[in-house]
């Protein structure tokens, strides 16, 4: 387990003190991975052509070509089902953002989970 130093600030701001605290933090390739995938969806998104992957294999055909080649259905599998992947929402969409993003990786993960 990390653990790093930070700062809490009581409310009254009258004095502080130091503390460590557990941080669960991601690996870098996986934050690579993460960042890289907000930004193939959204671009999908915005071209209005992530609906066209509606399969196992449409998916990671296209993940695989915009992203990394070495990327398996299972890898992006846990990172969904994990509800990991950050999704870029419309500015007017009303819907509560965690409920979208568990909505958008659910999916994604009932498409990844299709039997080849």
């Amino acid at each position: 387990m990390n653990y790093i130093l930070i700062k809490c600030i009581n409310t009254n701001m009258s004095n502080s003190k130091t503390t460590t605290m557990p941080v669960y933090c991601l690996d870098q390739g996986e934050t690579n991975t993460l960042l890289e995938l907000r930004q193939i969806f959204h671009t999908q998104l915005l071209m209005m052509t992530l609906h066209h992957h509606n399969t196992r294999e449409k998916m990671m055909n296209m993940l695989n070509t915009s992203g990394n080649p070495t990327w398996t259905a299972e890898y992006i599998l846990k990172l969904a089902t994990d509800n990991k992947i950050k999704w870029v929402q419309g500015s007017d969409d009303p819907t509560p953002y965690d409920t979208y993003k568990k909505g958008m990786n659910t999916r994604l993960a009932q498409i990844l989970s299709e039997s080849q």
